[in-house]
């Protein structure tokens, strides 16, 4: 069992403790699977290996998510564009007047592209990095 597994591991390093524990029970389970598919009497499957097992899973898995992205309206604001709108109105946003970036002491979210940020427009209130976001968040969508 754990030369099967050792064979096709996930080879994701992470910082996390739990990670390793984590993908070694995805593991587990894929080759779990493929025991219990090797055990169906031979004229019920197509015989398969390990690494097709986990193909197949896999493909399984992407199929899913594309056909879940496929059913989004297309008309509905993805993403942070969405957060911005609730955030600050667009007509304060768009006015181009008296938009002035700040440094702050603590780190917050940068309201455009989600990273970490020390600078602030004054007039919306809202973290943003002062070069690419800044211009991005102020011009309309």
């Amino acid at each position: 069992m754990d030369q099967n597994i050792a064979k096709y591991r996930v080879s994701i390093r992470s910082k996390k403790w739990w990670w390793a524990i984590f993908s070694f029970c995805l593991d587990l389970c894929v080759q779990q699977t493929w025991h219990m598919y090797r055990a169906t009497p031979a004229s019920e499957y197509i015989p398969m290996d390990l690494l097709a097992v986990r193909r197949a899973i896999a493909d399984i898995y992407l199929k899913r998510s594309h056909a879940a992205a496929r059913l989004e309206l297309p008309n509905h604001p993805v993403g942070r564009v969405a957060k911005l709108d609730r955030r600050v109105p667009p007509a304060i946003r768009c006015d181009g007047l008296d938009h002035l970036v700040e440094h702050i002491s603590k780190q917050r979210r940068c309201a455009q592209c989600g990273k970490k940020v020390k600078q602030i427009c004054l007039k919306c209130n809202v973290p943003l990095h002062r070069k690419y976001c800044f211009v991005a968040f102020h011009t309309p969508v």
